[in-house]
């Protein structure tokens, strides 16, 4: 019996989550109830078994200790989790949270040297022997029928499952391994196998950082739960508001009887249901597949790939090609202020109508092309239409790979042109096409490092650096993602605050006047963004050695420096590199670039339109192309580009900054002492 005010009150807050993860309304009230008295009855009716095989290997089942019904309202379970993480802080927590090292070791079968019983902390409470600590590593076993796998600790990883990072100067020296940084390591190969995710939803951050995928391991009991492509049970997450608490719910979705087997579906996810053929892909953790005999190739998208989930650009009909910048005081029309306020030398007017404005200033997408041209002819914007292709990571790659799709693979190196672009897959349209890459890669012992990233959040969040085939894998659960080869020979820079030897990357603002004829200019100052930590591929979910953004959590780790500075240590780094022959390397694959993005049609190509003006973040890394020092070329790389980047620092740095933008852009007046004409 219980409160039917506070049971609706229930039913209202998560009807959202349990409508989502299609939880049968029948269980819902006994599910209310079973939460608010932290009820965990599925010992009760579910049992663990281990079997132990001639090598002291273990094997794991749960079956059923009675006959379950699908229609009886009781029937629903709350597994508990053990551990709530995101990838970037798994080996922090490891090594810092008493006992959950020894407790995950447990639950996925690692040996524990000290040989001490490890305490059982499942909710579970059924008979089993679920929580003894298991000796020696089981070795793979294939089931009779690849449909049913036992549980995850009986599909043990043979040397296949560890993409591991050829040994090159690069990797700086290797560490050696003490038991707990192995039995560490091991837990973040192992992990995938063992782990889920949903996503957080935080409404009181940006629009770009409020969805947060945030990754769980079920208890001992959860974990033993194996798999089945035909399964008789469904374990979906849930987060219950009042005890602000995730747990994972188990139910039948057909009639069990008693010593039957439980199943689930270890890939029940969107991404299967979207694609049923890609069922052996996402099973890989489990059950490894091998595409090495694959083509190599990209699948690319139709157009409206480039406009979906997005308000398509409306152009203008029979506008000039160039509309001329203005002279005197600028009436602007403008939401974002930031630069606005720091002009000095150029006169403005703020506006509130558009037919009214000179200029249109906008962070919002701005789309009516044709309306703005109908209403007032000689103004300008700070957009392009279809500039996505180059401010979007999965439109610029897919941009890129399509306007160079006639070229082929270069057979030595694995790389398809250009140069300047990392090779790049869309893990929601090209996963087959990317393990089967991988694979090859691996067969062919190059570096096989990647960094995931997502389509739509900033600032290195949810970013991923790794060489586990696994792990990418199951990323694709989490959200869009797309997978960059790793620069695994940047160039790198010895910070003189810390003497540590780290990777950089460089951004540049470009400003864009005109694309067809191209005029663009660089503004000739740029910033360093460096890393915190000595660069080496031994722990690549070390955040503060792999990424360089600037959101890090202590400022003072923050190395800001004049980029003349920069460049003539540099220079002295690199007795043989001058920067004057690098900056134009630079503004080459800049230029590259920016032709590249709009000499293509509308929506996979940036339109050329006569009153667009725009300003963008254009990210740079400088790399080697050999590990030999004698004979090494430094190369390009383009990383990334942004729409209207922030830029307080470049106001602080740089006082006329603003008004070099404003001249530049809007009053056709470049001063080539602060930009170079690309």
């Amino acid at each position: 019996s219980f409160d039917e005010e506070e049971y609706e009150i229930f039913e209202a807050r998560h009807i959202g989550q349990l409508a989502a993860a299609a939880v049968p309304t029948h269980f819902w009230r006994r599910l209310y109830e079973k939460l608010t008295n932290e009820t965990f009855d599925a010992g009760t009716h579910f049992q663990i078994l281990a079997e132990e095989s001639e090598d002291g290997s273990r094997s794991y089942s749960v079956v059923a200790l009675n006959d379950i019904d699908a229609s009886d309202p009781n029937n629903i379970f709350l597994v508990d989790h053990a551990w709530t993480f995101r990838p970037q802080v798994a080996r922090q927590h490891l090594r810092e949270i008493p006992g959950l090292l020894d407790r995950i070791c447990a639950v996925v079968d690692i040996e524990n040297p000290s040989n001490e019983e490890t305490e059982n902390y499942s909710d579970y409470g059924g008979s089993g022997d679920e929580a003894d600590v298991p000796v020696e590593e089981a070795k793979p076993q294939q089931p009779a029928d690849t449909d049913v796998a036992g549980s995850s600790t009986e599909m043990k990883h043979n040397a296949s499952f560890v993409e591991s990072v050829p040994a090159s100067p690069s990797c700086g020296s290797m560490a050696v391994e003490n038991d707990e940084d192995r039995r560490i390591n091991e837990v973040l190969r192992r992990m995938w196998l063992y782990i889920h995710t949903y996503t957080m939803r935080f409404t009181d951050k940006e629009p770009d950082e409020s969805d947060m995928p945030v990754w769980y391991m079920p208890d001992e009991f959860g974990v033993r739960i194996g798999h089945s492509a035909n399964p008789n049970f469904r374990m979906v997450p849930m987060f219950y508001s009042p005890q602000n608490v995730a747990y994972s719910l188990l139910f039948p979705i057909r009639n069990v009887k008693v010593d039957e087997l439980v199943t689930r579906d270890y890939v029940d996810s969107v991404m299967l249901r979207e694609r049923t053929d890609w069922r052996p892909i996402l099973m890989h953790p489990w059950l490894p597949v091998d595409l090495c005999q694959e083509k190599l190739q990209h699948i690319f998208q139709q157009d409206e790939f480039f406009t979906e989930g997005r308000t398509a650009d409306i152009l203008p009909i029979n506008a000039p090609d160039t509309v001329p910048g203005h002279k005197g005081k600028l009436r602007v029309l403008a939401e974002s202020c930031q630069l606005i306020d720091n002009l000095k030398n150029v006169e403005v007017e703020k506006v509130d109508r558009l037919e009214d404005a000179d200029v249109i200033w906008t962070r919002k997408h701005f789309f009516d092309y044709r309306n703005l041209y109908e209403k007032n002819p000689k103004a300008l914007v700070n957009q392009f239409p279809y500039e996505t292709v180059l401010t979007v990571k999965d439109l610029l790659a897919t941009s890129i790979q399509y306007a160079y799709k006639d070229s082929s693979l270069d057979p030595k190196t694995m790389r398809w042109p250009p140069s300047w672009f990392e090779t790049t897959f869309n893990l929601n349209t090209e996963l087959p096409q990317f393990v089967a890459y991988f694979q090859q890669r691996e067969r062919r012992g190059l570096d096989n490092t990647w960094i995931i990233k997502p389509w739509n959040l900033a600032r290195g969040l949810d970013m991923h650096v790794t060489d586990n085939l696994c792990y990418i894998i199951r990323l694709v659960e989490s959200g869009p993602k797309i997978a960059c080869k790793y620069i695994e020979r940047p160039v790198l820079f010895r910070r003189p605050d810390t003497g540590h030897m780290v990777k950089f990357d460089l951004r540049y603002i470009v400003l864009v006047r005109s694309l067809r004829p191209p005029m663009i200019f660089l503004y000739n100052d740029f910033w360093i963004r460096f890393a915190i930590n000595d660069f080496s591929l031994y722990e690549l979910d070390d955040y503060e050695t792999h990424l360089t953004v600037f959101n890090y959590n202590d400022s003072s780790k923050v190395l800001n420096m004049r980029c003349e500075d920069f460049t003539d240590q540099l220079e002295k780094m690199y007795p043989k590199l001058k920067w004057v022959d690098i900056q134009k390397k630079i503004n080459v694959v800049i230029k590259e670039a920016l032709v590249t993005l709009s000499s293509g049609t509308p929506p996979r190509s940036i339109a050329p339109n006569g009153q667009s003006r725009a300003m963008y973040g254009i990210d740079i890394m400088l790399k080697w192309d050999s590990d030999d020092e004698k004979t090494r070329n430094l190369e390009v790389s383009l990383i990334e580009g942004n729409f209207m980047p922030d830029c307080e620092r470049a106001c602080k740095f740089y006082p006329d900054f603003a008004d070099t933008v404003f001249k530049t852009l809007f009053m056709d007046e470049e001063d080539l002492s602060k930009v170079t004409a690309l």
